[in-house]
């Protein structure tokens, strides 16, 4: 089982073996309405995911009613920005206009994981509809388009590349994080020698026979979509059903957009953590194990990683079906304090368990799975710190009401 983190790699500020119970948590309390969408993990356009997190997208030619697509399995990321499809998933019937710079020439995206993958292609621009709200003529990224692989060195020289279903193990991902764009001013202004950001890349002719990087100004580079609604654009709230400790075939829940819009998203009892600029709070970590915990400076929560990831030493599962994951002899729990500036601090717990053992199941949702990150300083809260609970995102400079005891401005977590 391969482990899978999309936290984007940030460009600028504001990405016993099996078994047993699990502490309580709250059980999310699940809402509908024109401003909430479905949630389901399972094991994804492949078959053999592991807890990914999907919803379905439609997309539109810009002021079309009828040139429009549904996706489904759509990988819900909180650690990334932008809308990312796969390109074999948009039909050309759909017509999407290419998105140019100033000489008419194609922009094109990169996009590099934590996990080594990286997301390569042109930007498009397109509606993006989630339930009863759009995102008009938004930015979107159409990954491993063919008519330009031969440049996806400029994004990646040893990473893997993102092209088919099976790669990504979803048809796309829809990056939910705490900024409002993908890069912001980094990638917006050109540096003191070159427009090298890393990000966007422009052809140097209509018939692209190479690239170049450029800079992309803010409204033009792929944007956290929620954001771009006309309404309920403060922020999110991922709301999941408890799963037990043993794992379950599927699991569900609701996103709900907006906050303290709309009397289905008022959430008045849950803490506000606002984090740093680069959207990290602090996390302290305990556990009733041979390890005593630890300070990770740079913790976030991330629904597009499929584990609970941080450095510790314990048991590593071993080369090389589940390198990378932990298999302690007993379930391990542990108690997370996550702090920020200005604020007091959330307690929450998780539990590791033997992913071997887990894996051998056969269920899709697993809260109990964990392993290395690799990257010291950094947790990364994945799905399984979502399952029984609400989180919500704050988006940067976006005030959001209904949310704790009073007013507060993004970029926040909440729970």
């Amino acid at each position: 089982m391969k482990r899978f983190f999309l936290h984007v790699a940030l460009a600028s500020a504001l990405a016993a073996c099996g078994g047993g119970t699990s502490a309580p948590q709250q059980e999310a309390l699940l809402v509908n309405g024109a401003n909430v969408v479905d949630l389901v993990v399972d094991g994804g356009p492949d078959g053999n995911g592991v807890n990914r997190l999907f919803t379905s997208v439609t997309i539109c030619k810009p002021g079309s009613a009828t040139l429009c697509t549904t996706i489904d399995h759509v990988l819900v990321d909180t650690g990334s920005v932008g809308l990312r499809l796969l390109a074999s998933e948009v039909p050309t019937q759909l017509q999407l206009s290419a998105a140019k710079n100033t000489s008419g020439n194609a922009l094109l995206g990169c996009g590099n994981f934590l996990d080594g993958s990286f997301a390569w292609g042109p930007l498009a621009l397109a509606d993006v509809k989630l339930g009863g709200l759009t995102a008009a003529d938004t930015t979107v990224q159409l990954v491993g388009h063919s008519n330009y692989d031969r440049f996806q060195s400029q994004c990646s020289a040893s990473g893997d590349p993102i092209i088919t279903p099976s790669d990504l193990g979803a048809k796309g991902i829809l990056g939910l994080g705490l900024s409002k764009q993908d890069c912001g001013s980094a990638c917006a202004v050109q540096g003191r020698r070159s427009a090298q950001n890393g990000k966007y890349f422009s052809c140097t002719n209509a018939a692209c026979t190479s690239v170049v990087g450029t800079t992309l100004a803010t409204d033009k580079q792929l944007q956290q979509v929620v954001a771009r609604f006309p309404t309920d654009n403060n922020g999110l709230a991922i709301q999941m059903n408890s799963v037990p400790n043993a794992g379950a075939t599927t699991a569900t829940g609701k996103m709900v957009f907006g906050l303290g819009t709309r009397s289905n998203n008022q959430f008045p009892t849950l803490q506000v953590l606002p984090t740093t600029s680069q959207g990290y709070l602090l996390g302290v970590l305990s556990s009733n194990s041979a390890w005593a915990g630890g300070s990770f400076s740079s913790t976030f929560l991330d629904t597009g990683s499929n584990g609970i990831f941080f450095d510790s030493n314990l048991p590593n599962c071993g080369y090389p079906n589940d390198s990378g994951f932990y298999c302690p002899l007993a379930d391990v729990v542990f108690s997370v304090a996550l702090g920020s500036a200005g604020a007091g601090q959330a307690r929450k717990s998780f539990t590791i368990t033997n992913a071997a053992a887990l894996f051998q199941k056969g269920n899709t949702a697993l809260p109990t799975l964990g392993g290395t990150l690799n990257a010291q300083g950094l947790l990364d809260l994945g799905l399984p710190f979502f399952y029984g609970k609400t989180v919500v995102i704050g988006i940067d400079g976006m005030a959001a009401t209904g949310v704790g005891a009073s007013t507060a401005t993004g970029p926040f977590y909440a729970f």
